[in-house]
């Protein structure tokens, strides 16, 4: 942790050290997050105010205990006047901040961040995990609620990313039913039947379940051209039947929308053209993003094919209200292109392990194709290469840094090549 530096001030002005004199000026070095004026307000201190050693030491202890902060350090010096002092803090921010929501509290949202910002100005919306802001964030939401209830926080990823939850003790009510209103395009039956598979059972909270929900329910409906669904409201009721609650989901499902254009990016020109020439997109008619996204899987077979294992694909929509079109950009990045390294064959002898060197068919430094190994050991069962023969298997080890990959075949039993096959 930084320390203090402090300058021993002379002369008349320093001769009388216990007094105190006036900070001119005060600067905030090392924030990145935070504004210095923030800063400068949560340390207590204020210019012109006379100060001394006690008061910079009561303003470190301060920022600390805001628990914003890994560590504070100061220096103060006399002014070019020497008529009081310039002071400098140090500081170093905690370097991880989490966002924070509130879950089953008596309270709206709002209501609970304006009265957090009001006793916390320092942080915003994204605080430290670190217990002393937590215990002091908790204990502002209780007296919020005058006392009336008691709440915990923990860190969850429950909505898909790290966040702070402040919520009442106790374990949560998990789901037990599902149920939607609203729908017309899909039955119910079918919507219960898919979203039960992945909710029953889980603890229920609204980030969670509207995750679950994104997974199960949304592709259902990008399928039919349906992309502007919305679920506005969602409610948890405890079961009378059941332990548990029975969440009903409202469904706004929207218009069907049909495709426009399709624009690749990041492809050769050549394979853009015969992309685009291709049926696969279905121009014009109702989009069904599980057709897009098979689509997009051929690409990246063909990518990987060519030794592009790490290919990836991103989408961009361009909804046009006006027309019910969606327009897709599509980039496709293939990444560093591997080449196959070395292969390594065992469990043959010295005459069966030329024969199947002869049938592999990719050199040394040329592009490796993914899913080539197991093909090829598939092939040899097949063609009844040899007689006799056990279990086979593939390994290929890839190099992320060199882009190579060795490929060992496993061969086992007294495998000896076939009368009629023998070459």
């Amino acid at each position: 942790m930084r320390g203090f530096l402090i300058f021993i001030l002379g002369g008349a002005l320093y001769a009388q050290a216990p007094d105190k004199y006036p900070l001119e000026t005060l600067k905030i070095q090392g924030n990145q997050r935070i504004s210095a004026d923030r800063i400068v307000a949560a340390s207590g201190l204020k210019l012109k105010a006379p100060v001394h050693k006690a008061d910079f030491d009561a303003a470190r202890g301060r920022l600390l205990e805001s628990g914003a902060f890994e560590s504070v350090g100061y220096s103060y010096k006399p002014s070019a006047a020497n008529s009081g002092y310039d002071a400098t803090f140090d500081v170093v921010e905690i370097a991880m901040l989490y966002p924070y929501r509130f879950e089953a509290l008596p309270a709206p949202d709002d209501a609970l961040r304006a009265a957090l910002r009001k006793q916390e100005p320092l942080l915003g919306d994204r605080i430290p995990g670190t217990p002393q802001v937590l215990n002091r964030y908790t204990a502002a939401i209780r007296k919020f609620l005058e006392n009336k209830l008691e709440v915990t926080s923990e860190v969850t990823s429950d909505s898909g990313t790290l966040e702070i939850v402040f919520r009442p003790p106790g374990e949560r009510a998990r789901v037990a039913d599902v149920n939607f209103t609203g729908n017309q395009a899909i039955l119910t039956p079918l919507l219960v039947q898919k979203l039960s598979k992945d909710a029953i059972g889980i603890p229920y909270s609204e980030p969670l379940f509207r995750r679950v929900l994104d997974a199960a329910i949304r592709p259902m409906y990008e399928e039919r051209g349906l992309i502007q669904v919305a679920f506005p409201e969602i409610t948890a009721k405890k079961s009378e039947a059941v332990d548990g609650v029975v969440v009903t989901i409202a469904i706004r499902e929207g218009a069907a929308y049909a495709l426009g254009t399709v624009t690749v990016a990041g492809l050769p020109a050549d394979e853009v053209a015969q992309l685009a020439k291709s049926d696969d997109w279905h121009k014009g008619e109702t989009i069904n993003f599980a057709n897009i996204e098979a689509s997009l899987e051929k690409i990246r077979k063909r990518e990987r094919s060519e030794g592009y294992l790490r290919v990836d694909t991103r989408v961009i929509r361009e909804i046009r209200d006006q027309e019910h079109t969606v327009n897709l950009t599509i980039h496709v990045e293939p990444g560093p292109q591997f080449t196959l390294g070395k292969l390594t064959i065992e469990g043959l002898d010295l005459i069966t392990e030329p024969v199947i060197r002869k049938m592999w068919q990719i050199e040394p430094g040329k592009p490796f194709q993914d899913g080539y190994p197991e093909a090829f050991l598939n092939r040899v069962r097949e063609e009844g290469i040899f007689d006799n023969l056990g279990k086979t298997r593939a390994e290929s080890n890839i190099d992320e840094n060199t882009h190579k990959v060795d490929v060992a075949l496993f061969f086992s039993g007294a495998a000896t090549p076939a009368k009629d096959k023998r070459r």
